[in-house]
């Protein structure tokens, strides 16, 4: 059966996500229902993309989400605000984003978003489906570390915002 992915690199981002859609662990970081397969990766681009290949292997993927939290540049950008990265979509922000594997105070960012993955999640993606979404959820301003029941509270609620792409 066909199923719809949710990407995460985290727990804490996933959590929500579980509760909402009702989903039961199938493995160790994987959770199911019948309609979606949500992977929790991890943050490196080998084990984005290691877990990727296995789910579209393991699975027939008909569309796939990435949801994560992002930093921003912009500190008149409020703390929730969600932005696809990757589709123009009605009532939805758009934003290029910067995947960036390390930061630092250096390094320059051309975007008013950044994580550490969109850029893996897009690459697979790419090869393997034409109907996948980057939404990212703005945490933090690149100047304060962000707490998983942060987190919590801005994936859980971000998904009215998107859950008719589904």
């Amino acid at each position: 059966m066909a199923k719809i992915l949710i990407h995460t690199t985290t727990l804490a981002e996933a959590k929500p996500l579980i509760d909402y859609f009702e989903l039961s662990q199938s493995s160790q970081n994987t959770f199911t229902n019948e309609k979606i397969v949500l992977i929790v990766s991890g943050l490196s681009k080998d084990l984005i993309s290691n877990s990727l290949q296995n789910i579209f292997k393991s699975y027939e993927i008909t569309k796939a989400f990435d949801l994560s939290v992002a930093s921003c540049c912009d500190g008149s950008v409020k703390l929730g605000t969600l932005f696809c990265t990757n589709k123009f979509l009605k009532n939805i922000n758009f934003a290029p984003i910067t995947t960036l594997e390390n930061y630092d105070e250096d390094t320059e960012i051309e975007t008013i978003i950044a994580d550490k993955q969109a850029k893996f999640f897009s690459d697979i993606c790419k090869e393997k489906i034409k109907d996948y979404y980057v939404l990212k959820i703005v945490g933090d301003y690149f100047d304060e570390d962000i707490t998983e029941d942060k987190i919590f509270e801005l994936i859980k609620n971000s998904i009215n915002k998107w859950k008719d792409l589904i």
